[in-house]
């Protein structure tokens, strides 16, 4: 008689990293309103303050923006909040 092979648990060592990946709804009033405007997006980073990562993280919904950072995109892109984030 063989013992039989006990089965690793794989245990992630962080559990969050599960929904890394996940994104939220693509916010394609913010893209059409940026590129109408003319700006890429390092630019738009430039005049608001902030990185080119984090204006791609907010156009794919990873990332939501403070209330600073809504107010100058309202400002920049002369475009309602409400119109921006439909999804908030």
């Amino acid at each position: 008689m063989t013992k039989s092979k006990r089965k690793k648990k794989r245990k992630d060592p962080f559990p969050s990293q599960q929904f890394r990946n996940l994104k939220g709804s693509k916010r394609e009033r913010m893209i059409a309103e940026r590129k109408a405007k003319g700006f890429s997006q390092g630019q738009l980073g430039k005049l608001i303050g902030c990185s080119t990562a984090l204006i791609s993280h907010l156009e794919v919904g990873r990332a939501n923006p403070n209330i600073e950072l809504s107010m100058q995109l309202e400002q920049v892109l002369e475009t309602p909040f409400f119109e921006l984030f439909p999804d908030l």
